[in-house]
């Protein structure tokens, strides 16, 4: 018998009209109740046993946990499917083709694995669901905006406007800090000050949990944060767009983006979260950087990217220019120019790959 999540359970939602259905809704599709299956009782938002509600909960956490995503990323990733579907598997819009317990449209489901043969399918629409919280994640950072667009770009795509902003944070940012609480309470993610360190050695098989005395993230401000927008700094790590970190203590989506950046390299779970791994990992980069910190200290200081790397380059050192020129390169700006080039020399135009929303009109 799984666990019944209480709390998080929700009621059945409001029917569609017959005159609201559109003609490529899925409103009206019976619904497979082979015993066995995560199933719902109608496509109705909401409309699923507690039972089924909470092993939909259960495969979402498992399935967040499995890509790397923090207790919050988490948070969120729940917080969307119960905007979507109310937990529902077998929900579907009738004024949309959108579907499921993250309401994908069809084309957008396409791209993420999701056709005729499993469209309801609650593991197919949680790896989906994932996926796409992760992209729009990874979109929102290029583009130097915070948590809330990530529902936006969910809902609207990454080009258009149907209110998915106003959406966000009416509907999903209020619920990210009582999910994150239940997430950590109810899962094994960061918990009471502990977490599992992978790098740890076993005792009786079993792992050691190492005490972490300060996770840092996003929205915190302290001296600590500080000394991190520092190193990463030392370190030429930027945010997305190229430009370096000020180490004003406070940790902001400029200052994450640094940080997934540096795990990216490090090989670590890249959550955006600082903890014990994290931080052994930059003090060791750092103390190997020493050598050619004034340079980059230079670097900091700089307004641009093209700045920064003129800046080394006019004092002469190799060393620090070859490190200046290892940071640049990592720049949306060298990036960006890398690929007008290539795409010149073939005769197609430059194009930004993007995800599709779900919820938007149909197109």
């Amino acid at each position: 018998m799984p666990k019944i999540h209480h709390d998080m359970i929700q009621p059945k939602g409001a029917a569609y009209r017959t005159s609201q259905l559109h003609s490529r809704s899925h409103y009206l599709e019976p619904i497979d109740d082979t015993e066995g299956r995560l199933s719902g009782n109608s496509r109705i938002w909401g409309d699923a046993d507690p039972e089924v509600q909470s092993q939909v909960i259960d495969m979402l956490v498992a399935t967040s946990k499995d890509a790397g995503l923090s207790a919050r990323e988490t948070a969120h990733v729940l917080a969307i499917a119960r905007v979507e579907s109310g937990f529902n598997p077998d929900a579907a819009a009738g004024t949309t083709s959108a579907s499921g317990v993250g309401q994908f449209i069809d084309n957008t489901g396409k791209a993420y694995g999701l056709d005729d043969t499993n469209r309801f399918d609650a593991d197919a629409q949680a790896r989906a669901l994932v996926s796409h919280f992760i992209d729009n994640r990874e979109l929102a950072a290029r583009r130097g905006q915070g948590e809330v667009y990530i529902y936006k770009y969910h809902h609207d795509g990454p080009s258009r406007d149907y209110g998915g902003l106003g959406l966000s944070a009416d509907k999903v940012m209020p619920l990210l800090d009582r999910y994150t609480r239940f997430v950590e309470t109810e899962f094994e993610f960061e918990r009471t000050g502990t977490k599992l360190d992978s790098d740890a050695p076993s005792v009786s098989g079993k792992m050691v949990v190492k005490q972490v005395s300060e996770l840092l993230r996003e929205g915190q401000r302290s001296e600590a944060v500080r000394e991190l927008q520092a190193g990463l700094a030392t370190l030429g790590f930027n945010d997305t767009r190229g430009v370096p970190l000020q180490a004003d203590g406070l940790f902001g989506s400029r200052t994450a983006q640094a940080v997934r950046a540096f795990q990216a390299e490090q090989g670590l779970q890249v959550d955006g979260v600082v903890g014990p791994l994290t931080r052994d990992a930059l003090d060791r980069a750092v103390q190997a950087q020493g050598s050619v910190r004034p340079a980059f200290e230079n670097l900091q200081r700089a307004q641009t990217p093209l700045d920064a790397l003129l800046s080394v380059a006019r004092q002469g050192d190799p060393e620090a220019l070859k490190a200046a020129v290892d940071t640049f390169s990592r720049t949306s700006f060298a990036q960006d120019f890398q690929t007008v080039i290539a795409q010149s020399g073939s005769g197609q135009p430059a194009a930004e790959i993007e995800p599709q929303g779900t919820c938007g009109p149909e197109r």
